[in-house]
């Protein structure tokens, strides 16, 4: 579906009333024809799992909830998560953007504002938060031909989709970058992308799930689910991660390399892989710091990948031929590792 106004139902959460009406005269203007205001979260929650309700205007105050608490809410909510989320607020500080960022919002328009601005901010939300077209059309045919029964071709169409590269991973860590570099904007598409990327390719998932137990072949079926079920499971995943990112930055803006001090907050709760992944990132900006080598090769000891911890703490001594505490871990592993994958 293009970005065509007067086919995009939207819904306004505001507790100003005064607000939300100008809001309603913007999006008038600009050709959106279905437009619903509603003063809290509570009262839009029975409405907005409505198909036709596809973008949802956050306000600063949302009744008893703020409108970070709103838009948190919202994205956590099975039925309401692959709606576009945009705040439009009064305050522009730094710290709220992010904040917005961190509960999921995929735009951020400041009052009062341009309807020139607010018509882009809105474009851009709902643009970046849909799979590109040719995909999309791809998921819709196979849906089609596996809901009336043509399960072969559907598996064929589905397949398509399913089998090639998910991007969400590489999305999410360019948004990462631009929320450390304060490109805001550019975050917020770029994790509109991640998120679309991940919900396409879980959808394509179930699909060929129902396809193949239309077939009558249980293997293909669970094993389609359980992919569509890991794919999820690792969107929430990068929810956590985003979340965690901004609460780092929030606290010290003028980090070197958040990437490390995440990675390290990740290893002591004993989430492993992300770690991993964190550590990775923070290589890319200080590849010369024996403190990071360090950290990567206590999270590599703890996943028993002994030749990677030794790998890391070597060259953390090379780089500080005098780091006691690398040479007395590297002389705790034995000789030789286990056999890395």
């Amino acid at each position: 579906m293009r970005f065509e106004p007067a086919q995009i139902g939207v819904a306004l959460i505001n507790a100003e009333p005064a607000q939300a009406a100008r809001d309603r005269q913007s999006l008038a203007r600009l050709g959106f024809a279905s437009v619903h205001a509603f003063p809290d979260y509570q009262e839009a929650r029975r409405y907005l799992p409505e198909p036709s309700i596809h973008l949802v205007l956050v306000a600063d105050q949302t009744g008893g909830l703020t409108g970070f608490e709103c838009a948190r809410m919202l994205k956590r909510d099975p039925e309401l998560k692959d709606k576009a989320v945009v705040m439009v607020s009064s305050d522009g500080r730094r710290e709220r953007v992010m904040r917005a960022i961190a509960a999921g919002c995929g735009g951020y328009v400041l009052r009062p504002y341009q309807l020139e601005t607010f018509a882009r901010h809105l474009k851009a939300a709902w643009e970046s938060s849909r799979p590109d077209e040719e995909s999309q059309a791809l998921l819709d045919e196979g849906k089609r031909l596996a809901f009336t029964g043509h399960f072969g071709e559907a598996v064929r169409v589905l397949s398509q989709v399913a089998t090639g590269e998910n991007e969400a991973v590489e999305w999410f860590n360019k948004g990462l970058e631009h929320l450390r570099i304060q490109e805001f904007g550019q975050a917020i598409v770029c994790f509109n992308k991640a998120l679309a990327a991940n919900t396409l390719f879980a959808e394509a998932y179930r699909g060929l799930a129902y396809a193949h137990k239309g077939q009558g072949d249980l293997e293909k079926h669970l094993d389609c689910l359980k992919r569509s079920a890991d794919i999820l499971a690792m969107q929430d995943k990068l929810q956590e991660l985003k979340e965690l990112f901004v609460e780092i930055l929030t606290h010290d803006p003028k980090a070197v390399n958040p990437y490390n001090t995440l990675g390290v907050r990740l290893r002591r709760s004993g989430d492993l892989s992300g770690a991993l992944h964190a550590y990775t990132r923070a290589l890319d900006l200080t590849p010369d710091d024996e403190n990071l080598h360090y950290n990567i090769a206590k999270a590599y000891q703890h996943a028993s990948r002994l030749d990677s911890a030794a790998s890391h703490l070597r060259r953390a001594l090379e780089i500080r031929p005098d780091f006691h505490e690398a040479g007395a871990l590297l002389a705790t592993l034995p000789h030789e590792g286990k056999t890395q994958a």
